[in-house]
């Protein structure tokens, strides 16, 4: 074999006429030069903080990004263990063959248990309850996003429609539409009985999703859409409907086939139930009419009078149905109270706008007042009704984003935390049944047992149980005073002779 011989500077110097020493001595050193290397590194990191910046900008991205970080230990370490494994029995039951409401006993709207069976069947991982929080929790932490984002869009649009006419923003007008944009956005991502609902695994936040798109259809006139979101919220929970008297009566004649169709497409999760087995669907459902006095109603209130500062224990769903030591008063009263002020209500809103009603669209409306509209009910409802749990705090979020209300976020997020802990203090002192509501979500190497469960146990040693019913007690009427001033506010904001707007023609 002929040995290979070659000139290594003829070589360089063919490829660029330089020398291998010069080569050497200058782009070799070149290469390793730290510094230019460190001034490449910095000019990238640099575009990618810059492209960071931008996007953090973005108030629809900043909010997002918050909301799932608020929830996100709740969603996978935590759940409420009478409801959620409630859920998780029922998804287990839809899929060995029973059917809903005539094998399974469940007082929820269709879309709820849908929703819950859809995400148990795909979770790949069922024996693993952090899959399973994930899963089954996934869809409302999808409605918590939403909620977000559509009231973002609402007071973007509210400010659009107020501050300009044109097509293109001016910069004024541009920050005033984000920096209200990202108020809304930190209320929905922060706000603690939101976060709590969700990360427990109820799944209010579809109803309270559908409110806020309730007020977004309106706020566009959109009447297919005020029908859809109404029928849809009470798919998922019937009292999703319960403003629609304040609003049809705006409809025109053009509006009725539109509002039609959105009814008729919101209820879809409802006919299978209400053709194939009607008397079983409405029997479950009419069954909540039976619910114990609980949570924050004033009939709980009364109740804890009553018995003598002494509460029922609810260690499980049937239990809250469970109603028949109740006195009749407390039992037929609620719905007498609720049906009379809502009437009452209905008639002066009937009578100061009748007028405006005739001569003008819904969406001519200010934004306070439609956002009014919608929420003013279900004041009275959670004013009058027997059963109000912890998680009607939540359903007011969107009032309270758009109305920009921070104490009463403040007030009611005490009350979530004072209300439920002393619940859960409460609940430890029937043990046994305690004991059994924490095996799942709280075993004995989990964080949540080693901060709650162990001391309410041990509490159960040491504060007496009248003590738990009287924090429970004083919270109710926090809940009732707070609650009925926003709603005599309310009521004179949309309802006086002097607070009816003036629309331009």
């Amino acid at each position: 074999m002929k040995k290979l011989d070659f000139d290594l500077d003829q070589l360089f110097s063919r490829l660029g006429n330089r020398s291998s020493q010069k080569f050497i001595d200058e782009d070799f050193d070149t290469l390793l030069d730290e510094n230019a290397v460190k001034r490449r590194l910095s000019i990238s990191w640099s575009k990618i903080a810059s492209v960071l910046k931008r996007i953090w900008q973005m108030p629809e991205i900043r909010i997002v990004l918050l909301v799932i970080a608020c929830r996100l230990f709740f969603i996978l370490f935590t759940q409420w263990p009478m409801d959620f494994d409630f859920y998780i029995d029922i998804s287990r039951k839809v899929l060995a063959g029973e059917r809903l409401y005539t094998d399974i006993i469940s007082t929820h709207m269709p879309l709820a248990d849908i929703l819950y069976v859809t995400m148990y069947f795909i979770c790949p991982w069922k024996n693993n309850i952090i899959a399973l929080r994930i899963f089954m929790k996934f869809p409302f932490l999808l409605a918590d996003i939403g909620i977000a984002l559509a009231l973002m869009k609402i007071v973007e649009k509210a400010i659009i429609k107020h501050d300009y006419e044109g097509n293109v923003l001016d910069d004024p007008t541009f920050e005033k539409v984000r920096k209200a944009k990202l108020t809304v956005g930190y209320f929905v991502a922060f706000a603690l009985p939101l976060i709590l609902q969700t990360g427990g695994g109820r799944y209010d936040s579809l109803l309270i999703f559908c409110f806020a798109m309730v007020i977004y259809c309106i706020q566009i006139g959109n009447w297919f859409g005020i029908a859809f979101y109404a029928a849809l919220g009470s798919s998922a929970k019937y009292i999703g409907i319960i403003f629609l008297p304040f609003v049809v009566f705006w409809m025109k004649k053009d509006d009725i086939l539109p509002f039609i169709l959105g009814l008729l497409l919101g209820f879809l999760p409802i006919f299978p139930f209400l053709i194939t087995i009607p008397s079983d669907f409405v029997s479950a459902i009419l069954l909540r009419d039976s619910h114990i006095a609980y949570g924050f109603s004033i009939w709980h209130a009364i109740s804890i009078i009553w018995s003598g500062f002494k509460m029922k224990y609810v260690s499980g769903i049937e239990d809250t149905y469970a109603s028949q030591d109740e006195p009749l008063f407390i039992q037929k009263s609620y719905m007498v109270l609720f049906v009379c002020i809502y009437f009452v209500v209905f008639l002066i809103y009937i009578l100061r706008y009748r007028d405006l009603m005739k001569k003008h669209t819904i969406d001519k409306l200010p934004l306070s007042t439609i956002t009014l509209l919608v929420f003013l009910p279900i004041f009275i409802f959670a004013l009058t009704f027997k059963a109000i749990n912890i998680q009607i705090l939540a359903w007011f979020i969107p009032f309270i984003a758009l109305r920009k209300k921070k104490g009463l976020l403040i007030e009611y997020s005490l009350l979530t935390l004072i209300h439920g802990l002393a619940l859960v203090f409460y609940e430890a002192f029937n043990q046994e049944a305690f004991l059994g509501l924490s095996d799942s979500p709280a075993s004995e190497n989990s964080f949540i047992y080693r901060i709650i469960v162990l001391p309410a146990l041990k509490l159960t040693q040491i504060v007496p149980v009248v003590v738990w019913v009287s924090i429970i007690f004083v919270t109710i009427i926090w809940y009732m005073i707070r609650t009925s001033v926003e709603f005599i506010k309310c009521s004179k904001e949309l309802l006086g002779k002097d607070s009816i707007p003036v629309i331009p023609i």
